[in-house]
């Protein structure tokens, strides 16, 4: 199988001149440092700071000479190596001493027989790996076997991809490899790390639309209309759009010589191959909406941009793109957005389980000779996760100083906060800063203290950009952690330490979202308002925060529906749990939840009742209120031997059994004992009580305070 190395060469070079030049050849060698100008590449010959960078642990082959090499290839592999320490990775000294030992060898073969050799662009990688071997099998009498020839062909692909990118003076929209990693030419926003995805545009097809697609996408980046992850979104989309036009047989921009035939041809795309996946099945309607923005985005540009783009893609259709072609895809040509399900409860970590998670999370920072991970990096993304709901994205590339001081939250006794600045990965526009609370900030300062400790023990005197960087090839620092390997991580803690959710089952860790989605509803369960929630979550929406809300309304309703209800005389209530849920509708009827049950009086009529709840049969209530009766009950039986004195005192006489007040008092009482005695006793049966009439009272009273029987 070949490496994605040999595969991005293949697009490069198939087609396309030999970009080299000897003025090129000459300005590689002005990019390198001069004490990394060397021929002999040796523990004793590299310079201290750059020790680190080249991997030496071959007992045989382990130093890199480049005496052998013509003059061209010596200033090559010096540009290569460099670009390899530049980038924060190791040169394979064993792989690399290798290959330049046979390069030198094949070079002189070649010399001798007159024959091209002074530099690596002068043939494909697979041209010099024939003629490796052909050196190789005229000196041993045998070819090499296919271990040693990939090891060298794996270095060979390498060097030959940096120096063509370095020789190739073009603009760099026309390569058909975007790589964010080997050419600084393609503008990038800051939330994108160095190492991203390359965008592969040779798989389009035709060639027109490739062509055309690269110079929209390539216009929109660098107008910083699309970020890099949408760019490649728009690739996927524009590839799918061109094998339907290839299966239709067209090979024209204007798609069709009448409007008419240019509708029916998008409403098939939409209907057809927009709505299918590679493997057959129905796709998402957000990977529909993506496809029609994708093709849609593309003819609005073409239509305004028509004569820049037949300019300098070399064809002259798209400049006769008319107004017209701005509604090949209409809204009414989209599946109706379907109204957005409650999230799933299953992806909420209930509080067992995140104390499970929380006591086991040290493993990953102990070592391995501990018993632990022997990762403390995914310890602290993990803990911060956990605080904070972000995404773990988010948390990974954290810049290396991301916290905002809060003026006059420093005073002795305040609690300790910060602004977290993060960097928003998804929605853009959104917030980018959220406040935490003394425990985030010191896991943060942890991490500043572990990676300050890490740079100077490598001897890297560069300040590094990220919070948490990548363990490997990422000497510089330059390369944030990677939520993948997070990820990763995270299912050996689960392996190593059993975790396990209430169902006894494997805890599934590694849908970090779930922190996330745990966090909102926790916050709304406590009460915090929607609009600070959409704050603290980076939403631009209260819409997207009301996805977590209703969760909130599926759990109070299941909660509601667990326990057995009981009126005020302690009996059944004649409705259903669940018509008594909908009754009320607690979602949005909150004047009928009451400190010690609920209301059931039907939304259009008035209470008359006062506050003689617990003699109306009209309330309910289950065991978890029991705790609230036992106390009424309690402040009942005070409250009426403090009326009985103060009568007393008033009129000097005692309080009489029939007396109004008493009275009514006494039925709560008696209320209440039914009701305790139910409820501890549920096979027992309590006399009904009748009700009480008392003056009316506002609902606005009810919510105002927790219930208590007054006079």
């Amino acid at each position: 199988m070949k490496s994605a190395d040999a595969r991005t060469l293949e697009v490069l070079t198939q087609g396309n001149a030999n970009p080299f030049s000897i003025q090129a050849n000459l300005a590689l060698t002005d990019q390198v440092p001069d004490d990394l100008r060397l021929l002999h590449y040796t523990r004793s010959t590299v310079p201290a700071q750059y020790l680190p960078y080249f991997a030496y642990y071959h007992p045989k082959i382990g130093n890199i000479h480049l005496d052998g090499l013509p003059e061209v290839m010596q200033r090559e592999m010096q540009y290569v190596i460099w670009r390899i320490v530049q980038g924060g990775g190791r040169v394979p000294c064993a792989s690399m001493g290798l290959l330049l030992r046979e390069l030198a060898e094949t070079s002189r073969r070649l010399k001798a027989a007159g024959l091209p050799c002074e530099s690596l662009t002068d043939r494909t990688p697979s041209a010099w790996r024939k003629e490796l071997s052909t050196t190789w099998a005229k000196r041993t009498r045998e070819l090499p076997n296919p271990s040693t020839l990939r090891t060298m062909a794996g270095s060979l692909d390498r060097a030959a991809k940096l120096l063509w990118f370095a020789y190739d003076d073009g603009p760099w929209w026309r390569r058909e490899v975007w790589s964010l990693d080997l050419d600084p030419g393609i503008p990038r926003e800051r939330d994108v790390p160095p190492r991203g995805h390359a965008i592969h545009w040779h798989e389009v097809t035709p060639l027109w639309l490739r062509r055309g697609g690269m110079f929209y996408v390539k216009t929109a980046l660098e107008r910083r209309e699309l970020a890099w992850a949408t760019a490649s979104q728009r690739q996927h989309s524009i590839k799918v759009f061109g094998e339907f036009l290839v299966e239709r047989n067209v090979d024209t921009p204007l798609l069709a010589d009448a409007a008419e035939g240019r509708r029916a041809l998008m409403l098939d795309f939409l209907s057809e191959k927009a709505f299918k996946t590679k493997t057959g099945g129905k796709r998402e309607q957000s990977g529909i909406g993506m496809m029609a923005a994708a093709v849609r985005g593309l003819y609005e540009f073409m239509v305004d941009q028509g004569d820049d783009a037949a300019r300098d893609t070399g064809d002259g259709r798209w400049a006769e793109l008319t107004p017209e072609y701005l509604r090949l895809i209409r809204p009414g040509d989209l599946p109706r957005k379907k109204r957005k399900e409650p999230l799933d409860e299953t992806r909420l970590y209930s509080d067992h389980t995140m104390s499970q998670i929380a006591l086991r999370t040290p493993l990953l920072g102990l070592p391995g000779a501990e018993g632990g991970v022997g990762d403390p990096q995914a310890m602290r993304i993990l803990l911060l996760l956990i605080a904070t709901g972000r995404r773990a994205s988010e948390i990974c590339m954290l810049d290396a100083n991301p916290l905002i001081p809060v003026p006059g939250v420093d005073q002795p006794g305040s609690e300790r906060i910060a602004k977290l600045r993060y960097q928003q990965t998804k929605i853009q526009g959104a917030p980018e800063t959220i406040f935490i609370d003394s425990e985030a900030i010191e896991v943060i300062a942890e991490q500043q203290r572990w990676l300050k400790d890490h740079l100077e023990r490598n001897l890297i005197t560069e300040p590094p950009q990220y919070l948490f960087i990548r363990n490997h090839n990422n000497l510089h620092s330059r390369r944030p952690y990677s939520s993948q390997v997070f990820r990763r991580q995270l299912q050996k803690l689960v392996a190593l330490a059993d975790i396990r959710d209430e169902n006894d089952k494997p805890l599934k860790l590694t849908k970090t979202h779930n922190f996330r989605h745990t966090k909102a509803t926790s916050l709304l369960n406590a009460g915090v308002p929607l609009h600070v929630v959409q704050r603290y979550l980076g939403h631009t929406s209260p819409e997207m925060t009301m996805h977590y809300a209703q969760t909130l309304d599926a759990t109070a309703k299941a909660e509601f529906l667990k326990y057995r209800k009981l009126t005020s005389d302690a009996t059944k209530p004649n409705l259903a749990a669940e018509d008594l849920y909908d009754l009320m509708a607690l979602d949005a009827r909150t004047d009928r939840v009451l400190p010690n049950g609920w209301c059931t009086l039907p939304p259009a009529q008035t209470c008359g009742k006062g506050n003689a709840c617990l003699t109306c049969d009209l309330f309910v209530t289950d065991e978890r209120f029991l705790g609230v009766h036992e106390g009424e009950l309690v402040a009942l039986d005070t409250l009426i031997e403090k009326r009985q004195e103060a009568h007393k005192e008033r009129t000097g006489e005692p309080m009489s059994e029939n007396h109004v007040w008493l009275t009514l008092r006494r039925r709560e009482k008696r209320a209440l004992e039914g009701i305790i005695e139910s409820i501890k006793d549920p096979g027992s049966s309590t006399g009904p009580v009748s009700a009480a009439g008392t003056t009316a009272r506002v609902a606005s009273d009810i919510q105002r305070a927790p219930r208590q029987v007054t006079g």
